[in-house]
């Protein structure tokens, strides 16, 4: 396997969102509060990331997070619902997956950053995982303390400011979230959250 290109700059390496991220995820993420599984994918073909995901392209459905919350579909069923987050980037929330899921594994040679927080009542939130090829080749978690150890050191440089230090919980999420707009040019903000996008149902098996 050959492994992703070193990460590139951005210019965004030491930048913090305009708000917090955890609030907003709280305020339009009609219950995401309660557990999330997300990836930022390197690759702007929805369509083809869908298919890779191994999704029904006849169940495609536009929505915004909202619609979509209000779905009578089985909450363990698999899915995902994805859309542009920013040049070269594709946004995903996954439905029914555990981290690195074979779904995941198949999105091929493009770099996947994941975050899967499963709740209070859940095992709480695993780390930033980043994926390529068919392989999870660590993670970017920030450190505890500036210059701390860190899985893929490359990345240190998006985790500058962002130091974990003993924070809650939904702290992290903030803090994760803030890593990604860096790594990939964007924020999460209000448009972020209710824009609509592609809901794609997977057939099991």
């Amino acid at each position: 396997m050959t492994a992703p290109d070193r990460p590139g700059v951005t210019g965004h390496e030491q930048r913090f969102p305009a708000r917090h991220q955890w609030e907003l995820l709280v305020e339009h993420g009609e219950g995401s509060e309660l557990g999330f599984h997300a990836l930022w994918v390197e690759d702007e073909d929805e369509e083809e990331l869908a298919r890779l995901l191994g999704a029904d392209p006849g169940s495609r459905v536009e929505c915004d997070l909202k619609a979509l919350a209000g779905m009578d579909d089985d909450p363990n069923a698999l899915g995902v619902w994805m859309g542009p987050h920013a040049p070269g980037w594709t946004h995903a929330f996954v439905f029914g997956m555990w981290s690195f899921h074979p779904a995941i594994q198949n999105l091929g040679k493009r770099r996947v950053f994941e975050i899967q927080f499963t709740g209070e009542a859940g095992e709480g939130l695993e780390p930033l995982y980043l994926n390529y090829d068919g392989e999870q080749l660590g993670d970017v978690t920030p450190p505890f303390e500036a210059g701390g150890e860190m899985m893929l050191p490359d990345y240190r440089p998006y985790t500058v400011g962002l130091e974990l230090g003993g924070k809650s919980t939904h702290e992290n999420v903030h803090l994760f979230f803030s890593v990604m707009g860096r790594v990939t040019g964007r924020f999460a903000d209000r448009e972020w959250w209710t824009a609509p996008r592609a809901f794609y149902r997977i057939p099991a098996g």
